[in-house]
């Protein structure tokens, strides 16, 4: 957290004229003549200090090497090292920014722009009446300023009058200056102390401050990855994202309004408005169309991030006037949400402890950040998982298919919504996650159609929404393309949109258009092995195994050391079995599972077995993955009742299917087939036929594309024996694909 103390204290100095301390300014009989409109800067960040006992910063230096670059760029003015100083951590002491400040008097002249942004720890001196500001250098002593080690800004002020009145400079400050943890005037109020000033103006003086009198500047890791909100969003709008009236240039007024837009939404529930003091026509940057676009471009489709944020100073200063047991209730509270146990065990969750602590007036200070770091910290797994998502990525729980540990993601993302209430910028995208992530994890297609539409509703431009809801139209090629072109527009460079159009061709047995759109994706990433293993499993359609291995294989070798892809290796072992090579299949299978004895694993190990009609073998995989959890052992209770079914252990196989039928609801179709693979064996014909049509009546594939063949299916020989009574099922169902 950022405290603006030294900049009140900076500004009260400066615009405390020379005229009314009588000080004349000094003269400079000579001049010198220049080019005019040259640009000078010093710039200053430090995070790291060298005193123990004054806080390190976590964001300082990397503000001002940001700023600096911007500088360094064209929008900024191409300075080069003859007009830019930069001075950040070790380098930073007091001397060497009192050498830079006199190089600025030195070299600006009418008519120069001269910039001076420190981003860094400010103080005053407590035990002063006077209460004098300073910027603390690297080398600053803790509380005993005077001593060295930092900048009166009585002395900068005099430094900056003469920048602005005597050189004729225009002089732009902009302070980000830091307070955190028990400085010297933490306890005194000397900011407020000097706010009355603020608003006065001096020469060519232009100010930018990033917050207001009591507020903290706020600094996360959303912001470029660890920045201040306040220098992060300054940069941005000088390179032209405030150029509100599009004229090609940001001037004061327009920062000021991008600057309190920006930065006051980002950083809610806590408080920070930035300051601009100055004339607000005035220019400050010309705007570089084709760096504005990039920026632009760089942004669109951009996940929208929100995180927790840095509470050092306030934190430490709040609790050590606290309770004890407030304070002990207050780091169960950090150490619950550490641990994300964030609703359960019921009396001792972050939940329990925010209720109470939102509450204890002596931490009044504390609850905004309180409510937004737990918050933060709610959606935190979640955003992760979608920005994932949007990079095209894979966690280890979606190779294996074991995505039940996200269940909790949507509740968690509803809370999260709840505590920023629905004035927050955030509220409606972290529903929108929250109903995205409902229909991913939904087991039935209009539960996840429904699910995507109402993520769409409240976050019209978001992407994953729109890819994945791609599925959810295989009977509208029109609504699909829609949909994947709205993905790619808002994220051009991701290249999901075509594995998940290219699965939308492979759900249609348009295997041509499928492996068109998944090599268009590999041309935009090859090293996205999901889109290579998806075009393995369309040349696995066609038969193309001569194609289909050397992908698979290429897959595997891929995935990161340590990552199990058990799709792929499971669908190599189809290829091997498919092709002969029994052995090598089983061998694939047998390896894996042993390796790793996960559901995962178990259950494509029986099916193989079964496939393969080795009854005795399939069994065991599949009662181990029960016994592992039986409410989750995918087809592990439906495949069981079709090898009892088989086998003629028909009681074991009608419990284990009618379990199926509670536990795998996605699955129905197949477990109405089992059913009449069961009623065929006992030769109850009209009992198997009302189950045949069941299965074709929930979608049952009977081209044997994609299950049970079953035209292959001799334990279905007594159905097809009524040769007419077959075919009129079929035909029914499935014009046009009765078999001679």
């Amino acid at each position: 957290m950022k405290y603006p103390l030294l900049m009140f204290a900076l500004f009260t100095a400066i615009v405390t004229s020379a005229q009314e301390r009588g000080v004349a300014p000094v003269t400079n009989p000579q001049s010198k003549i220049r080019n005019p409109q040259s640009t000078y800067a010093l710039v200053v960040g430090i995070s790291d200090y060298q005193d123990e006992q004054i806080p390190d910063l976590k964001y300082a230096d990397r503000d001002a090497e940001a700023f600096a670059n911007f500088l360094r760029s064209p929008a900024g003015g191409s300075l080069d090292g003859d007009h830019l100083k930069m001075l950040t951590n070790e380098l930073a002491t007091a001397a060497q920014i009192s050498i830079e400040l006199d190089w600025l008097m030195e070299v600006a002249s009418e008519g120069d722009r001269v910039f001076i942004y420190f981003s860094g720890h400010g103080d005053v001196e407590a035990k002063r009446l006077s209460q004098p500001g300073y910027l603390l250098g690297w080398d600053a002593p803790s509380k005993v300023y005077m001593a060295g080690g930092a900048i009166n800004v009585r002395d900068l002020q005099d430094i900056v009058s003469t920048l602005s009145v005597e050189n004729k400079a225009k002089v732009f400050l902009i302070t980000d200056a830091c307070h955190s943890g028990k400085l010297s005037g933490s306890d005194i109020n000397g900011a407020q102390l000097t706010s009355q000033n603020l608003a006065r103006q001096y020469a060519n003086e232009i100010k930018i401050l990033s917050c207001q009198p009591n507020e903290y500047s706020i600094e996360g890791e959303q912001w470029g990855g660890g920045r201040g909100a306040f220098s992060y969003y300054l940069i941005d709008g000088l390179y032209g994202m405030a150029d509100g009236n599009v004229d090609q240039s940001v001037n004061l007024m327009e920062l000021g309004r991008y600057l309190q837009d920006k930065v006051t939404t980002e950083v809610a529930p806590q408080s920070q408005v930035p300051m601009t003091v100055g004339n607000f026509t005035e220019k400050l940057v010309d705007v570089f169309p084709e760096i504005l676009a990039q920026i632009k471009e760089r942004k669109k489709g951009q996940l929208q991030l929100f995180t927790a944020t840095e509470s050092r100073g306030i934190e430490e200063d709040v609790l050590a006037k606290a309770d004890s047991g407030i304070v002990k209730m207050y780091a169960a509270f950090k150490q619950a949400i550490k641990d994300k146990q964030f609703l359960e065990p019921a009396n001792a969750c972050a939940d329990f402890y925010y209720e109470i602590l939102s509450k204890e007036p002596q931490l009044e200070r504390l609850h905004a950040s309180m409510r937004r770091n737990y918050a933060a910290a709610l959606q935190d797994d979640a955003q992760q998982l979608v920005n994932l998502m949007l990079k095209g990525g894979f966690t280890e729980k979606t190779l294996k298919g074991t995505t039940d540990s996200y269940m909790n993601y949507p509740e968690y993302l509803e809370k999260a919504a709840g505590l920023l209430g629905p004035d927050h910028y955030m509220y409606p995208i972290l529903l929108a996650r929250k109903y995205f992530l409902m229909g991913y994890l939904a087991k039935k297609a209009p539960e996840k159609k429904e699910a995507y539409q109402k993520a769409l509703e409240l976050q019209p431009d978001m992407p994953l929404a729109h890819a994945y809801i791609i599925y959810n139209y295989v009977g509208n090629l029109d609504s699909a393309l829609y949909h994947f072109n709205q993905a790619t527009e808002l994220v051009p460079n991701w290249n999901y949109p075509y594995i998940i159009l290219g699965f939308y061709y492979f759900l249609r047995k348009e295997f041509d258009k499928s492996e068109e759109t998944f090599k268009q994706g590999i041309a935009l990433n090859a090293n996205n092995q999901l889109v290579k293993y998806f075009l393995a499993k369309t040349y696995h359609m066609q038969k193309k195994y001569e194609l289909e291995e050397p992908l698979l294989k290429d897959v595997l070798a891929s995935i990161s050391p340590g990552v199990c892809f058990p799709c792929a290796t499971q669908q190599l072992s189809e290829v091997y079995n498919n092709t002969g090579r029994t052995n090598e299949a089983r061998k694939l299978l047998e390896d894996l599972a042993q390796t790793d004895p996960s559901l995962e694993n178990l259950i494509p190990l029986g099916w193989f077995y079964l496939k393969n009609d080795m009854y005795e073998e399939a069994e065991q995989p599949f009662l181990k993955a029960i016994s592992l959890d039986s409410l989750h052992a995918r087809y592990a209770h439906a495949n069981l009742g079709l090898i009892y079914a088989k086998t003629g252990r028909y009681e074991e196989a009608d419990r284990f299917l009618k379990k199926a039928l509670l536990l795998e609801p996605d699955n129905v179709k197949a477990i109405y087939m089992n059913y009449a693979i069961l009623y065929s064996r006992q030769n109850q014909v009209d009992k198997a036929f009302e189950y045949v049509e069941k299965a074709f009546q929930e979608g049952y594939d009977y081209s044997g594309q994609l299950h049970l063949d079953v035209e292959q299916e001799p334990f279905l020989q007594p159905l097809r024996a009524q040769t007419a009574r077959w075919r009129a099922l079929v035909e029914k169902y499935y014009p046009g694909q009765v078999k001679d």
